[in-house]
């Protein structure tokens, strides 16, 4: 149930749950199933249940930047970037990101899974994420456009909170993308994890409504009457006393709400599920991390951690537009997203939501996680020029022993072709248009760098618990990872040309053709590329040792109640889209917490 701060002041709860995002909303529900326990949900932003805004799909531009839906972050100037400032979106209010994102659902590899278990973390691989996300999963077959929409219902739960559906409508564009990708050897599979395939959505079939934690997790047990929301209620530190052998107890949470901070007290443990960027800033305030950062900060140090906020990854993307020729294809409208950006389109469109029909029932679909070897002509010498790059900074101990074990692994993947690029068909242009005109309709061959090499840093920059972290993710301080996403770009331009793609296509919009070479296309992406809001590592589950955050049971170190169990604990990312993998770590938490893995 939702309440207010005076109920739940000065008093003292089984379990903390800091952050009512995605993971946050899947410990607090399945630890609130034992009645005899009390849980307690703090989230700083609002509750923001029924709320259309969130609810129907195609609605991120109004979500993005209004602080009622974004934390609206942004990095420090990128060194590598041409200075640039990136903005850093995430989902702020009851369902964190899963409110916020494009509702695409997906899996990785085995392979990125398993490497978590290979890095030192017991049980922790591919088994164990194909339960917990199954768990968390209510898969529904899609009734149309059987030959386009295929899925293996091997990979997919049916039981679970959290509705899993394709779209109800489809662009028509996706059999000749995927026919032009069987042209360069990339085989169509009926799920996604390596190959031309398409993607579900979290999506109630039904209503044709965003399934997220809220509605999934939250809404249906708002009456248990040990599990306590707190809205508005800013973290400020966990507050912990010594023991004798130099660990930490956690004892409460202290948070800031209408201007006011209050306490409140717990009596087993607090999970720490605030986010790759929050999580890592509250241990911090709570004086938990890198001495050093700490004490600029002008914070007292109570366990030395030196591995908080640091490992940050980052998925990138972006895309190469083109407007499309003819509005039918095949004997089949095209149907795109462009009429949501034509202000007196628009309304019609939200009028025809509910029946399945209209611009926002088309989600993206088609999707393809590849190799390098697949989309690079030159592969063979970028990998070695990778390799012998990374080889050589072991050699003079450039790197600590948890990053050199990660670059280990990934050299491997690319070795062993595992997919760590991504190209999608994205039925609509990720550039606003500066005067969207009714009647035009464009794609975007969408690009993303999944598997980057370059690591950052996410640490608090003062005290105040109100301002934003210092966020440096390094982009592109390893080459490979600009030099992959150029290879991205030519690979998408090849696509473009390829039959029987090329003949839906009209003229490339975006960068355009006086963008060329691999020099201007670098730059390009300089000015261009954007986060896909799938950061990882800043709380990595690693050996203490490696560089580690948290060890195999969540449980941050030097600690004896403080768990993180959100994306901020993966080691290393993953070859596909996040969202998964945030549903099952909280389904895995949840277990570990319990007593049951």
């Amino acid at each position: 149930m939702l309440v207010d701060a005076a109920q739940v002041a000065n008093k003292t709860f089984d379990y903390i749950v800091v952050g009512g995002g995605t993971a946050g909303l899947v410990v607090a529900s399945r630890l609130s199933e034992d009645a005899s326990v009390s849980v307690l949900v703090l989230e700083a932003g609002e509750a923001n249940v029924d709320d259309r805004t969130i609810l129907l799909p195609g609605q991120a531009a109004l979500q993005m930047n209004n602080p009622k839906y974004d934390w609206a972050f942004k990095t420090v100037k990128q060194e590598r970037s041409n200075g640039r400032e990136y903005a850093w979106p995430r989902g702020k209010g009851l369902g964190g990101s899963s409110g916020t994102n494009f509702m695409l659902y997906n899996k990785p590899a085995r392979e990125y899974l398993d490497a978590f278990e290979q890095l030192g973390n017991e049980g922790w691989n591919w088994e164990s994420f194909d339960k917990y996300s199954k768990r968390a999963e209510r898969f529904t077959a899609p009734d149309h456009d059987l030959d386009v929409l295929t899925y293996d219902l091997k990979c997919h739960g049916t039981s679970g909170p959290l509705q899993i559906s394709f779209p109800a409508l489809i662009s028509q564009l996706e059999r000749r993308f995927v026919k032009a990708m069987q042209t360069f050897g990339i085989d169509r599979i009926p799920d996604a994890t390596n190959g031309a395939s398409v993607t579900a959505a979290t999506l109630d079939p039904v209503t044709h409504l965003r399934s997220y934690a809220t509605t999934a997790y939250f809404v249906p047990n708002v009456a248990r009457e040990n599990l306590h929301v707190l809205v508005s209620a800013h973290v400020a530190s966990i507050v912990s006393t010594r023991n004798a052998d130099g660990t930490a107890t956690a004892t409460g949470v202290t948070f800031i709400h209408g201007g006011t901070t209050w306490t409140v007290h717990v009596g087993k443990e607090v999970c720490l599920s605030a986010g790759a960027i929050m999580s890592p800033q509250i241990l911090e305030l709570s004086g938990i991390g890198d001495p050093d950062v700490l004490k600029q900060a002008g914070v007292d140090v109570k366990i030395d951690l030196p591995g908080v906020g640091t490992n940050v990854q980052e998925h990138l993307w972006s895309g190469v537009i083109y407007r499309v020729k003819e509005p039918v294809v095949d004997g089949r409208p095209v149907t795109t997203v462009d009429p949501i950006m034509v202000p007196e389109e628009a309304p019609k469109h939200v009028a025809l939501h509910p029946s399945g029909k209209g611009a926002l029932n088309v989600l993206t679909t088609s999707m393809t996680f590849l190799p390098l070897n697949s989309i690079c002509v030159d592969a063979v010498k970028l990998q070695q020029t990778l390799s012998e790059t990374i080889r050589a900074g072991i050699a003079r101990g450039a790197y600590p022993s948890g990053l050199r074990k990660q670059y280990e692994l990934q050299l491997k993947h690319i070795r062993d072709r595992v997919p760590s690029l991504e190209v999608m068909l994205v039925p609509r242009p990720i550039v606003r248009p500066e005067k969207p005109v009714a009647g035009k309709q464009h794609v975007t061959l969408g690009f993303a760098l999944n598997s980057p090499f370059s690591r950052g840093t996410i640490h608090i920059g003062s005290n105040d618990p109100l301002k934003h972290p210092v966020i440096n993710p390094n982009l592109y301080d390893e080459p490979y990872d600009i030099q992959s996403m150029v290879e991205l770009v030519k690979f998408n331009r090849r696509l473009a040309q390829t039959s029987p793609f090329k003949e839906t296509l009209a003229e490339e919009v975006v960068p355009g053709p006086s963008v060329e070479g691999d020099e201007q296309i670098a730059n390009w992406l300089k000015d261009i590329v954007n986060t896909t809001y799938h950061t990882t590592g800043t709380c990595s589950m690693l050996p203490l040792e490696d560089g580690g955050v948290v060890d195999s049971k969540l449980k941050v170190y030097h600690t004896t109640n403080i768990r993180v169990a959100d994306l901020s604990i993966a080691p290393i990312n993953i070859g596909s889209h996040t969202q998964s993998l945030a549903y099952a770590i909280g389904e895995q938490a949840a277990d570990i917490i319990k007593g049951l893995a």
